[in-house]
């Protein structure tokens, strides 16, 4: 069961990726562009398809590390395609170069959406303000933003690059309401991943929601659980 909105909330807080913007979806053919524009199949006996799947949880991995403090910006946007290429059976010297800059270059200006994504931003700016929290490049996400059509309705965007803390760290959602010069009471927030969305905004004494997306059901009771949301217009109905 899903718990309204309390009648104190003037702001809704949302996170970014696979909650607005469709990243799977997007990184997905960013990633089969590079593929062929540098015909790894030449290279290596992964199909596109298995270069995807490795990718992704390559790069999952260093998200991790990169949330925990363990590794850089620098080592992040490198490595998760070095250590790809090296588990393909890619020789360095036929690794492309820079091609982490070209995944950055092409993955942000592509625009695939989650379900009724704009739609249901255009309704919750009528009633709240909006602010986006993203574990997320500063240039990358403004990128997505204003080629997604999101920006317009949006007052600000908090990035774990441009703070120097990441989700789901309770400084990031303090500096969050202190940019919306708000309490917890004042906002609502609402994120796909558990671990840094729901515990990081529930952490911080925010009503927070769980964008699920079929993720696997998790048992959880708190004051400061919303409910989990299966679609986007239901959210805004509360």
């Amino acid at each position: 069961m899903l718990k309204s909105f309390p009648s104190s909330v003037k702001w809704v807080f949302l996170d970014l990726d696979n909650t607005l913007w469709d990243f799977d979806a997007n990184a997905n053919e960013a990633l089969k562009e590079l593929y062929r524009r540098h015909s790894l199949h030449l290279h290596t006996d992964y199909h596109v398809d298995q270069f995807v799947s490795l990718y992704q949880d390559v790069n999952a991995a260093y998200w991790k590390r990169y949330e925990r403090g363990e590794v850089s910006k620098e080592v992040l946007r490198t490595a998760r395609f070095t250590d790809t290429f090296d588990a393909m059976g890619i020789p360095p010297v036929m690794q492309p170069a820079d091609v982490w800059q070209e995944y950055l270059d092409i993955c942000p200006i592509m625009t695939l959406m989650m379900p009724n994504a704009l739609d249901a931003l255009k309704k919750l700016s009528q009633r709240f303000k909006i602010a986006l929290l993203t574990n997320g490049f500063e240039a990358t996400q403004q990128t997505k933003i204003a080629c997604s059509g999101i920006a317009p309705y949006v007052q600000f965007m908090v990035t774990s690059e441009a703070l120097g803390i990441a989700k789901p760290s309770p400084v990031f959602f303090e500096k969050a309401l202190l940019q919306a010069n708000c309490t917890a009471e004042e906002v609502v927030y609402m994120g796909d991943t558990w671990d840094t969305d729901v515990l990081g905004g529930m952490g911080a004494g925010i009503l927070t929601y769980w964008y699920r997306r079929e993720q696997p059901m998790r048992d959880h009771e708190s004051a400061h659980f919303g409910g989990v949301v299966d679609d986007l217009m239901a959210f805004v109905q509360l």
